[in-house]
């Protein structure tokens, strides 16, 4: 007795990769363009200091005055203080431009020395201050022990 199959067909089956590859590719450019669009601590162009085997270092800031330094301390709440006093942002601007314009040689300075201040506000106060000062703008750090 032979068994009848319910539906033959004679032509063979085919499947199209086509928009399985539209949908691949696509996805595939989704990531690549939005991995691009993580990368932000190579946008904030911080120029390290070079050294010699001997420790020295090429700094551009070496032979500044101490009238030529402006002093921005962070602390971990993201507040600014000038002088150890707690300054607001619309004041702060003023006075750094300010600065700016008496002294031709004059650098903005933030410094973070607490270990609670996150990266990500120093990172976030840094554009802040080259919107104000450009490139006259430097962080201050300490030596890790």
């Amino acid at each position: 007795m032979r068994i009848r199959k319910k539906y033959q067909s004679s032509a063979s089956a085919e499947i199209n990769l086509t928009a399985l590859l539209d949908v691949v590719f696509s996805i595939l450019a989704f990531f690549i363009l939005l991995s691009s669009a993580l990368i932000v601590p190579s946008r904030i162009g911080v120029d390290l200091p070079v050294s010699d085997r001997n420790g020295n270092t090429d700094q551009n800031t070496s032979n500044l005055k101490s009238e030529d330094i402006f002093l921005i301390t962070l602390d971990p709440n993201g507040q600014m203080l000038s002088n150890g006093k707690l300054i607001a942002s619309q004041k702060l601007e003023q006075d750094i431009r300010q600065f700016l314009a008496t002294s031709s040689k004059g650098v903005v300075v933030l410094s973070a020395d607490n270990v609670n201040v996150s990266y990500q506000l120093v990172i976030n106060r840094l554009a802040e201050l080259r919107g104000i000062a450009g490139n006259r703008v430097a962080i201050a750090t300490s030596k890790s022990s």
